[in-house]
């Protein structure tokens, strides 16, 4: 049994479904997030500017991915719009982070951050073309002029 709220209505109780990571969805965004937690890590010592929105990237990925866990899934206005957004920013977030890197310095650190972060910029275009794709495309595919 959920709680009741103060108007005297049952509140949906919500768990978490590990199963959910199964999914395409899931499996990509559990990708996602163990390559933004790397170049997080990667960026963190010599700290540059970019390491600020590649963290709240992160943290935006966690909350999709916990939303994503969660039984029975939340009900967000405009859900398909938000994930296309969250992934174009990522893409671009990381693709400016992976070139910020690789012109601040030469050194090994550097480097990795530059692959790593150039992998995560393709890993979000991709889930950006996935969601467009399978979201946002008119359901069974014919064009509006094929008749």
């Amino acid at each position: 049994m959920g709680n009741l709220t103060a108007l005297g209505q049952q509140e949906a109780a919500f768990t978490f479904d590990l199963g959910g990571l199964r999914t395409p969805k899931g499996l990509l965004l559990g990708g996602e997030l163990v390559l933004c937690g790397a170049v997080v890590g990667l960026l963190a010592p010599p700290a540059p500017p970019t390491l600020a929105p590649a963290l709240l990237q992160t943290l935006g990925v966690a909350a999709a991915l916990g939303g994503r866990l969660l039984r029975p899934p939340p009900r967000l206005p405009h859900g398909a719009c938000l994930d296309l957004l969250r992934a174009l920013s990522g893409a671009a977030i990381f693709f400016v982070a992976a070139l910020v890197s690789l012109a601040s310095s030469r050194d090994a650190l550097a480097a990795t951050t530059f692959t790593f972060s150039l992998l995560l910029a393709f890993v979000f275009a991709f889930d950006a073309f996935v969601t467009c794709r399978a979201k946002m495309a008119p359901a069974g595919g014919q064009d509006a002029d094929s008749s």
